[in-house]
């Protein structure tokens, strides 16, 4: 039987814990990725963009009065 998994935070973590008994003794081998996570991601700008101007009709102070439109505190 073969059981795979990641690691995360420097802990195993097996896709299918229940698997095995716990206390069984196992033997850890690593396994070649084959779409290795991209190591610069992109900036925000460039992955958020995509969104700007996609909410219309926002009011003209919502980031000056951003606590009353969220929660209804009277504005400043």
């Amino acid at each position: 039987m073969e059981l795979q998994g990641i690691v995360q935070n420097g802990v195993i973590v097996p896709d299918d814990a229940s698997a095995w008994p716990e206390g069984m003794r196992v033997q850890i081998s690593p396994v070649p990725v084959s779409n290795p996570p991209p190591h610069d991601p992109l900036p925000f700008g460039e992955r958020f963009g995509k969104f700007k101007g996609s909410v219309p009709n926002l009011p003209v102070d919502l980031a000056q009065q951003h606590e009353h439109y969220r929660l209804g505190s009277p504005k400043r």
